[in-house]
This record gives C-alpha cells, structure tokens and sequence, in this order.
C-alpha cells in the first residue's frame, strides 16, 4: 500500500488508471512508473493520494478500480469514478466540485437537535449556514424583478471558498457564538490573497442571507449586530502586493500589443497550423469547432463560454430586424455571464463562420461512418466531433459541444509547436479588450459595452435604471451592429493585408483548389 499527499492533477489519475491496469507499479519514492521486465503488477493493492487542496479528498486505486473517495473521521464515501466513459466519470474539477458538496453534507448538514421550552435555541452552526446559502445559490432568484438563473463559476468559488482547511473547525460553531476573531483567524489559515477575499466576501454573504431569509431560523434576528459586515480580507504582504502590481503591469502590456494587426497575424498563424495538421485530404486533425471557434471568438469578442453554448436554433442566417445579409445569435439568460438575454448582429463575414463550422462538422462526421442518426446530427453550432455511449446500454449516445478550455489548449499548443512565435500573446478573454477599445474609439463607448454584453452604469447616454427594468425591452441592435460593422470591416482589411492570406473557406471549397 502506498499513501502520499499530493495536489491531485490528471497526471495522478493517469498513474492511478495504468496501475489498475497491470501496466505499472507505485513506487516507494511515490511515482508511478511502467513494470520492469519481469515485475508482476499488484492486482490486489491499494493507493492512495490524498488532495492537498481539498484534504478529505482521495484519488483510491484498488486493484484494477480506481475511485474518487472523500474521507472524513469516521466515514468514507466513493464520489465518482475516473474512467471517462464510464456512467460516473468525474474530471479533477468535477471530483473537487462534488468532494466539497459531499463533504459540507457529512460533516455540517445535520439538523439542530430540538431546543427545551427552558432553552434559549442556538440556531444554526456556520456549516448549516454554508449549506443553505449553497443551496439557495443553486437555484433561480428573484433580483430586481428578474428572475436569475445560477452561475456555475460561481458556485464552483462558493465551493472552494467554504471548502477550505482553515474554515472547516468554524462549521459546527454557532452561528451566535461566532466572531471576528474566529473568521480573521481562519481567513488569514488561506495562504493565497486573492482566495482570501473571496473566502471573505461569500461567508459574509452566506451570513447576510441567513440574517435577511431565514432570521428565526439561523438565530440572527434583527436583535443581533450584524457585526459580520465589517469583516475584511486583510492586506497583502509585500511581495504579493509586488507580484499583483507585475502581473497587472504585464497584463496592460498584453492588451497593448494585441492590436488589429496582431489579431490578424494571430488567425493567418492559426489557419496555417490547421491546414499543416490535415490528417487526410480535406479533413482537419483541428476539429471544425475548434478551429471556426478561434475565429468566432476574434470577431465577436465573445466569452469562450457563451461561444461554444451557440446552439444552432439560436442562429439565424437572416436578422428579420437588421440589415439584409445580416444574420443573428441568441443566447439565453442562463447561458451568459450576466445572467441576461442576449443578441448579437452578425455581419456576413462572421455568419459564414459560425455556417462553415456547421458544415466542416457534418462532413467530418459523415466521413468518419456516423450513419447513425444520434451521431450524425448535433444541436450545437461549435459541436465536439467526440461521440460517445451515455450508461451501460450501449445504445444511447451524447451530443457534446466543444469544451470551452479546448480553445485555450489549442493555442497553448500551437504556442509549443512554434507556430506563434513572435506574435504576442493572444487568447479568447485578452481579445475582448482589443474588440472593445476599437469600437469605444471608432463608435461609442456605449456600442462597445453592448457588443461585449457589459452592464452599462447610469447616467451620460444610457437609460436609468428604473427605464431599463420597466420600459425597455429592446436588445439595442442598432449601436451593437455599428459596433460590429465597424471591427469586422478593420479586422478583415487587416487580414487580407498579409501576404498569401485570403479568408477561411469550408472543407469542402478548400478540398478544389490546386
């Protein structure tokens, strides 16, 4: 048996599979290596690595099973398996996601034992607090008299938040018997700053919610000093203060020399690393998604996450509002940052690229044999060419868009392969400062905070707020069109400005030319 603490990467998960394998032994200084020639694989033993992050979460090889395990005193559960087609398949990400929800239910999620008619009610510990606000965040509000749906990201950081060591003794405390100096002292256990405000922010939050919901409850009446608000998250020491300066600094250097000609240069790099990688004639080892994904997101400026979430009922080839030849992307409140409806105009230019990924997917998949029906067809405009068996029944299968990091790891290995060398750094997020400075200079700053779907402040030209809740319901697809006019036409002219560079064309033109 081995056993070692370690920040669990999939490169552990990959240790852990080729041993349940009988292709490797862990060895006593901890790593995992392939069997010498005449070692025999332990087929019975067990290994552990146990998560540096999240300390009740380990990675358990036993035998050839390996599982995501969360351990406490006197339990331990299995959350998922590792094995990416298997029914309870859980990524590094999704085991820690589901590790902290599991774990704040074993330890904290217990009900408060009925209070005598002589006892003065405690309330609710600060892990049943943690629980609930949780849970309430999982769930659609009602804010401004709007409904919103939840954010994933964000509750993913409440996880992490609550999830830390030095928060864990605080959960079974009362919430009436807490203090400032119990949450400075635990704040100040997390070692990195910025994870120290967010710790900060959503356990005053999660106290401020229990206070205002659930006050008979959780024993925070209006009797009770919210003390809990003037709680900070302390001073970064100075060489923090003196890295966040530097990455700042470096950061406005990034955004500096990411220009329209950078741009530009960055797609020709890109088009030209696909095309060298064409496995057979006319099909790209580049997935269509990924590859139109890289232009869509140049020309739009759109979050990675609201691009590969474009489902293709929501994309019209024809905006019945707009300019003729101008199409239309939809996306849904619960799809965006924001948490609002959102439309953008699309010039010809961009619409060809979200048309040209649909088609290069088709054929690529009708070249690969998919005849069946479920393989053959998707609803997503930037669609995984991944296809696979959902359960044990081997019959039912799973339509997946690409995933929005694949985007980041494409140009992180064309970065590898030298294919970027020279240019400056260029990457989904880093783009929407150059789209937005362009069309704040060339249009108006308003076009450019609706183009990259920014919440506007009051006042200068933008509507109160009590006009913008009750009285406009428009999308404002005029200035957003200008807006798009106005960096399509610059980046394209950009483009053709390179020598040999003529604009991306389908599969299927590309495959005629000499």
């Amino acid at each position: 048996m081995s056993f070692q603490r370690v920040e669990i990467t999939s490169r552990h998960v990959a240790d852990a599979l080729m041993v349940a394998r009988g292709e490797g032994l862990v060895r006593d200084d901890g790593k995992a290596t392939k069997l010498n020639d005449g070692e025999v694989a332990d087929d019975k033993g067990i290994d552990i690595w146990a998560d540096t992050t999240l300390p009740y979460l380990q990675l358990r090889r036993r035998g050839g099973s390996v599982k995501w395990m969360v351990r406490t005193k006197k339990t331990l559960r299995s959350v998922g398996g590792v094995r990416e087609r298997g029914p309870d398949y859980l990524s590094v990400a999704a085991a820690r996601r589901a590790a902290t929800d599991i774990y704040t239910e074993l330890r904290y999620a217990k009900a408060v034992d009925p209070a005598s008619d002589d006892e003065t009610p405690v309330g609710w510990t600060l892990g049943q607090v943690c629980v609930g606000y949780q849970r309430f965040l999982a769930h659609d509000r009602w804010i401004n008299n709007r409904t919103k749906p939840p954010s994933e990201g964000t509750n993913d950081d409440v996880r992490r938040a609550f999830g830390q060591a030095s928060y864990q003794d605080l959960g079974i405390v009362p919430v009436l018997q807490l203090d400032r100096v119990q949450l400075n002292a635990a704040r100040d256990g997390v070692s990195s700053y910025r994870q120290r405000q967010k710790c900060t922010a959503y356990i005053k939050a999660a106290l401020s919610w229990a206070a205002d919901e659930h006050p008979d409850e959780s024993g925070l009446t209006e009797s009770v000093p919210r003390w809990w608000e003037n709680v900070n998250a302390g001073k970064p020491d100075p060489e923090t203060m003196r890295q966040i300066e530097q990455r700042r600094k470096q950061h406005r250097q990034n955004k500096a020399d990411l220009t329209v000609d950078a741009i530009a240069a960055t797609l020709f790099a890109h088009e030209k690393y696909c095309a060298a990688r064409e496995r057979v004639p006319g099909f790209a080892a580049v997935t269509a998604g990924i590859r139109w994904g890289i232009w869509w997101v140049a020309f739009t400026g759109n979050r990675r996450l609201s691009t590969v979430e474009l489902l293709r009922d929501n994309l019209k080839e024809q905006d019945e509002f707009g300019e003729p030849g101008w199409g239309r992307a939809e996306w849904t409140a619960e799809q965006m940052k924001g948490k609002e409806d959102f439309w953008l105009p699309l010039p010809p230019v961009v619409y060809a690229i979200a048309a040209a990924s649909m088609s290069d997917w088709q054929k690529a998949v009708d070249y690969n044999g998919r005849a069946h029906t479920a393989c053959a067809k998707t609803n997503w405009v930037f669609a995984s060419q991944q296809r696979y068996v959902r359960g044990s029944v081997g019959t039912e299968l799973k339509d997946v868009r690409i995933y929005p990091n694949s985007l980041n790891r494409h140009l992180q290995r064309m970065r590898a392969a030298g294919a970027l060398k020279g240019l400056p750094l260029f990457n989904p997020h880093l783009v929407r400062s150059p789209v937005g400075d362009f069309i704040e200079q060339n249009v108006t700053g308003v076009a450019s905070s609706l183009v990259l779907s920014h919440k506007l402040k009051d006042g200068g030209d933008e509507a109160a707020a009590t006009t913008r809740n009750y009285y406009l319901t428009g999308q404002r697809m005029r200035e957003k069109t200008a807006g798009m006019k106005a960096w399509s036409e610059a980046l394209v002219a950009a483009y053709l400005k390179i020598p040999d560079a003529r604009l991306p064309e389908p599969i299927e033109q590309r495959r005629g030319r000499a």
